[in-house]
């Protein structure tokens, strides 16, 4: 050091000090360097190293720290939005709780915004409930749920439980805009849970080509497991490309499942049959009632004029209701409503004048105005149409059932053309239409009779032509299946040919089983399904889980409308 040179003290390091802590709670220390400092607020390192709590406290004066402050004193921690699981013993209860809340949403095709509402409201009602607090599941959450939860475990339940030695296959195509919707829908049966029908897919295709359908089926099936020799029946509406001889769905899987059979919609068979019969009787019936129906539907005026006659003439007012050709079960309803209501109806055009009603009601109406005439033409085929269609009404409604088999289809069949038969030998148009028509001129009612003959005549022919009666039709032969009535081997064994299921069975089995189900009857059903070495189990896995009507593929084409309107 040279003479007269001063000496200083060299300055030492500051490092973190922990009781910092208490007086400045937003300061951490920083892992592997002692000299620096995180602020919790700014989110940001700054160094202690040359000042130590200096640093500290000038860091605190500076701009960008009082602004971060400010800020975080006024907006909320997101800290209260969410749950600790490690000290809230609840969370599973709570988690539980929102995906019970969000599937209930989803069974009743409720929007997700009600899920929103529904979750303060329940908070709300149960102020007492930690569980109903902390329940936070709105609109993206609620759907997340849906689409990352549920539905996978949907699917991932159903692949399970469809891994039955048989299962059907259903799919439709229906437009909303100009986007087509394809449900694929499996049908199966187990000793344990008995008939089920499950959708496994719910995809969109701009194509409906036999090609693209049979493309799409089978990747859905092999894309959750699902083998093609597992597959029974097709199930699809009588369109040619589901059903067509030579380039059709049923056809290219029948080509990789021999086995296959063709399970097409009957339920659209028995539609198609009464609308047929309809169009060729001298009334059109359908635009009397869509005619009827148009007339009130846009007007609050003439509705209230409609009351006023109903309370004319005593009679409790119902509203009158509309047809809509592609909906099965919307005709009979319709025509009982016009049935029931016809002296108001009635009266109320009649009312209006030539002028004001409508030209194609007053055409069937004009020949009563001053009404003491006879009964009007209109109202006998009211009277036949709300006797005849209340049938095809009825066998509708019980192929469209949830339990129904394709052990049952044919005797229903069978037992709609006989009555059809018997009522076109015995001239039977039920007892109101034979006392009005009574009431008319012979000449005139008799018109009127061939007519109603005629559509009698019109279904059963459409009948013959569009369901087999024969004894080539399958389902004839496995009719005794259905447990109804006694059979023998010769039947039961017709059954196993016709399914084409003989190398999966053994036959000697098979008859030494029969032997012993003929002597206890009484307890067939129940040997049917518990027995765990019967081998019909087989046998009846194919056959139960046959579908003869497109109700499943429809209400999810109703679902998705009525999801898509409230999104």
């Amino acid at each position: 050091m040279p003479i007269g040179a001063t000496r200083t003290a060299k300055k030492r390091k500051c490092s973190y000090n922990k009781d910092w802590e208490t007086i400045y709670p937003w300061v951490k220390p920083v892992q592997g360097e002692s000299g620096k400092v995180l602020c919790e607020v700014c989110l940001s390192h700054f160094s202690v190293s040359h000042g130590g709590e200096y640093d500290v406290k000038r860091h605190r004066q500076c701009e960008t720290h009082k602004k971060r402050v400010a800020q975080k004193e006024v907006s909320q921690s997101m800290h209260t939005f969410l749950l600790k699981p490690k000290q809230d013993s609840n969370v599973d209860k709570v988690t539980a709780a929102e995906l019970t809340s969000v599937y209930h949403t989803v069974k009743h095709s409720l929007s997700y915004r009600s899920e929103d509402c529904g979750n303060k409201l329940t908070s709300a009602i149960f102020p007492d409930s930690e569980i109903a607090k902390k329940m936070s599941c709105g609109r993206t959450k609620a759907a997340s749920l849906v689409t990352d939860v549920l539905a996978p475990a949907s699917v991932e339940s159903c692949d399970k439980k469809a891994h039955t030695p048989f299962f059907s296959v259903a799919s439709d195509a229906s437009n909303h805009g100009t986007t087509k919707l394809f449900p694929l829908s499996l049908r199966y049966w187990t000793p344990k849970l008995g008939l089920k029908s499950k959708i496994l897919d719910f995809y969109e295709d701009s194509h409906e080509s036999a090609a693209t359908i049979h493309c799409q089926i089978t990747s859905k099936l092999e894309e959750n497991g699902l083998q093609l020799d597992m597959i029974s029946a097709y199930t699809a509406d009588n369109a040619s490309v589901n059903y067509g001889k030579n380039n059709s769905v049923f056809q290219k899987l029948k080509a990789d499942n021999s086995g296959i059979i063709k399970a097409n919609c009957v339920a659209h068979i028995v539609h198609n049959c009464a609308k047929h019969a309809g169009d060729m009787l001298n009334v059109d019936i359908d635009s009397v009632v869509n005619k009827i129906f148009s007339h009130f539907s846009v007007s609050a005026q003439r509705t209230e004029e409609l009351k006023e006659v109903f309370a004319f003439v005593e009679e409790d007012y119902h509203v009158v209701r509309r047809h809509v050709p592609t909906r099965w079960l919307s005709l009979w309803p319709a025509v009982q409503r016009l049935h029931d209501s016809w002296a108001a109806i009635k009266s109320y055009f009649l009312s209006l004048g030539e002028n004001q009603c409508p030209k194609a009601l007053w055409k069937l109406l004009k020949t009563d105005q001053d009404g003491e005439g006879q009964p009007l033409e209109l109202q006998a085929y009211l009277a036949f149409l709300n006797n005849i269609l209340k049938i095809f009404h009825d066998v509708v409604l019980l192929l469209e059932g949830q339990d129904g088999t394709v052990c049952e289809l044919y005797d229903i069949m069978l037992t709609l053309k006989t009555k059809l038969q018997q009522r076109q030998i015995d001239c039977f148009f039920g007892m109101e239409t034979s006392a009005i028509l009574q009431q008319f001129p012979d000449q005139k009612a008799a018109t009127i009779k061939h007519d109603f003959s005629n559509f009698y005549k019109t279904a059963l022919n459409y009948l013959e032509k569009w369901y087999d009666f024969t004894d080539n039709n399958y389902q004839k032969n496995v009719r005794c299946l259905a447990l109804k009535s006694s059979f023998t081997f010769s039947q039961l064994s017709d059954a196993v040919e016709v399914l084409q299921i003989g190398s999966k069975l053994d036959m000697d089995e098979l008859y030494e089983e029969y032997c012993i189900d003929k002597y206890i009857s009484d307890m067939v059903l129940h040997f049917f399904i518990f027995h765990d070495c019967c081998h019909r189990l087989m046998q009846n896995c194919s056959l139960f889980c046959h579908s003869f009507s497109e109700d499943l593929t429809y209400r999810c084409f109703w679902l998705m409308n009525h999801i898509i309107c409230f999104s």
